[in-house]
């Protein structure tokens, strides 16, 4: 009789456990809730490349703006002013009055090339 009681015991938690994971198994493959997983992984992978290009800008321009001092550092002669300096003096004291005719674009860059001491 106790033997009996015990598999009939047994057999109601396996039947318990079977349904109760079964259901979690249904669940979980509804159509419902795929479409939230897929919603979610969307999410998550988007998040995640919006990281990825938020810290790829920022490092590349941090290194973008060394390399540039580098090279106006490498390119400047001894005593040079920074191309910078001489175009921000230059638009605080314009050479010419507001009004008159326009520059040839050409006589413009001449005009750099001669303020700021090299040409490309």
């Amino acid at each position: 009789m106790i033997r009996r009681l015990f598999w009939v015991g047994v057999g109601v938690t396996v039947t318990v456990v079977v349904v109760t994971k079964g259901r979690r198994v249904v669940a979980r493959y509804t159509p419902q809730a795929v479409a939230d997983r897929a919603e979610g992984l969307g999410r998550d992978v988007s998040q995640r490349s919006a990281s990825f290009l938020a810290t790829f800008r920022r490092e590349f321009t941090v290194a973008r703006d060394a390399r540039e001092a580098e090279l106006v550092a490498a390119l400047l002669a001894e005593g040079q002013a920074h191309p910078d300096d001489v175009r921000a003096a230059r638009d605080v004291h314009p050479k010419h009055a507001a009004g008159t005719p326009a520059v040839d674009p050409e006589a413009a860059t001449r005009a750099d090339e001669d303020e700021l001491g090299y040409s490309f």
